[in-house]
């Protein structure tokens, strides 16, 4: 890399680390209570109670009408988590901080796989498009692990990209075994990090058949799988699996949803691009391009296909459509491959046509990097201006009902809410999900959110018709606690 070049990508990451940070909150979003699960997976490590977190979060799952997630996550995560908040307690803003510093990972990791096949200025927008993203700015504000498993994932491709390329003569079997330990920590982040493996044995197979170096490839791949086996039943000794309870809704599946997800995510997809002008228009452009250099460069892209398609093919099968941020650890690919197809269309036209062509769609890079920092900037500004407003289960509205939970009900009492989990957080209390009046009587209290309607509760204005006693103990200009029979 040349000093510019360097100087260049140094500015990049500033400028990605600074919007992060200047855009986090002190608070966190009701809709994501995801968050809630991976701190008390985080908290029942670091008291060394992990059968505890298992029983409590059991009751939460599976005595609620509709399951609010599995009973455990990958415990990846949740480790990560454990050291900020035996530092600083549940401290929000510090929990996010982790988000950055994968970011850092990702883009860097981004840089290294493009580097290899893109001309500079092509690699530098590649990272600054992703860089300055508005939307994956704004998840750094969210306690999940979207953005650290973006960042391990991507750094898992590069590393067998790398080692592909840069070890695959040398004798020393250490980038196997780096590669089968960076594989399992991003299974361990996230469940469907599970096919990177997959990915790089079939990739790997994919040569030694053509090539015809089936005993040669041998340990490019068993010796990953092995190292990540290994390691899976070492790590599944210490820690309680909960992820099982995940299959559990493959029983929702219909062979009709193929098509209507297929259409879905791949519509989905113009979210990425969703604060530029001109968004629907450029995400068709890209897409164009993506096949160009998907059929063009169908051999050299064999990796990062194999992880993007594989990933699409197990988010339509799965019965709950899911949002952008699914999408995140193959959108890297999808760019990079569209990227790629415009650079492999300007070097085959006509001189002249090649010239234009290629200003073309630098100046188009160029736009969107641009509208991309100019909103970033916007809402980092905002953010700052309004004192980085503690929202959410975190503001002092939510955090008085939770006191009187607290305070008034007894330790070993069961409280119906629209986001049990977070409910078990704040309190300590066991907690469901309820959403019929005839099921109110498996808990002791209910509490219900006048803002959210019936959007995961029994509607506030229809609740004291149930059948069932009520007895209304305390209300605030939000939340209502009610005590449940006589």
């Amino acid at each position: 890399m040349k000093k510019t070049q360097f100087i260049i990508l140094a500015i990049i990451l500033i400028v990605a680390a600074s919007l992060g940070f200047a855009t986090l909150t002190g608070g966190h979003n009701w809709s994501y209570s995801d968050f809630a699960g991976y701190i008390l997976q985080a908290k029942s490590i670091l008291a060394g109670d992990l059968d505890g977190f298992i029983a409590q979060n059991s009751i939460t799952i599976l005595e609620s009408d509709v399951p609010v997630g599995p009973i455990a996550y990958p415990w990846g995560y949740p480790l990560l988590l454990a050291p900020i908040i035996a530092v600083m307690g549940i401290s929000t803003l510090s929990m996010k901080i982790l988000n950055i510093l994968f970011f850092i990972i990702f883009l860097l990791s981004l840089y290294g796989i493009a580097s290899k096949r893109l001309p500079q200025f092509e690699c530098l927008a590649l990272v600054a498009i992703f860089a300055f993203n508005p939307i994956l700015i704004g998840s750094q504000d969210y306690i999940l692990s979207d953005i650290v498993f973006l960042g391990l994932s991507t750094l898992t491709i590069f590393l067998i990209d790398h080692w592909d390329a840069a070890h695959q003569s040398k004798p020393t079997h250490l980038p196997q075994i780096i590669i089968g330990i960076a594989i399992l920590v991003s299974f361990l982040t996230r469940t469907n990090g599970l096919l990177l493996l997959p990915t790089l044995i079939a990739y790997e197979l994919f040569f030694a058949v053509k090539h015809r170096t089936l005993k040669a490839s041998l340990s490019r791949w068993l010796i990953p799988t092995a190292v990540f086996a290994a390691l899976w039943v070492l790590f599944s000794a210490i820690f309680p699996d909960g992820q099982s309870s995940h299959l559990e809704h493959y029983q929702d599946f219909k062979i009709t949803q193929l098509w209507e997800f297929s259409l879905a995510y791949i519509h989905m997809g113009a979210a990425f691009f969703t604060q530029v002008p001109g968004a629907a228009i450029i995400y068709s452009i890209f897409r164009l391009f993506f096949i160009v250099g998907f059929l063009r460069k169908f051999q050299k892209n064999l990796l990062f296909s194999l992880y993007f398609f594989s990933t699409l093919l197990i988010y339509i099968t799965w019965p709950h459509l899911q949002g952008v941020r699914f999408l995140y650890p193959i959108l890297p690919f999808f760019m990079y491959i569209s990227v790629q197809g415009m650079q492999d269309v300007a070097t085959q036209l006509p001189e002249k046509f090649s010239k234009v062509f290629a200003i073309a769609y630098k100046g188009l890079f160029i736009f969107i990097a641009a509208a991309m920092l100019f909103t970033s900037a916007q809402a980092a500004r905002q953010n700052l201006a309004d004192g980085r407003s503690i929202h959410g289960p975190f503001d002092e509205v939510a955090i008085e009902i939770f006191d009187v939970v607290k305070n008034q009900t007894p330790e070993e009492s069961r409280i119906i809410f629209f986001k049990p989990r977070i409910m078990t957080l704040m309190t300590g209390r066991d907690s469901i999900l309820i959403l019929s009046c005839e099921n109110l009587p498996k808990a002791d209290y209910v509490v219900t959110n006048k803002k959210w309607e019936d959007v995961g509760q029994i509607a506030p204005e229809e609740i004291e018709s149930c059948p069932t006693p009520l007895s209304k103990l305390y209300e605030n200009r939000r939340f209502v606690l009610y005590k449940i029979g006589d």
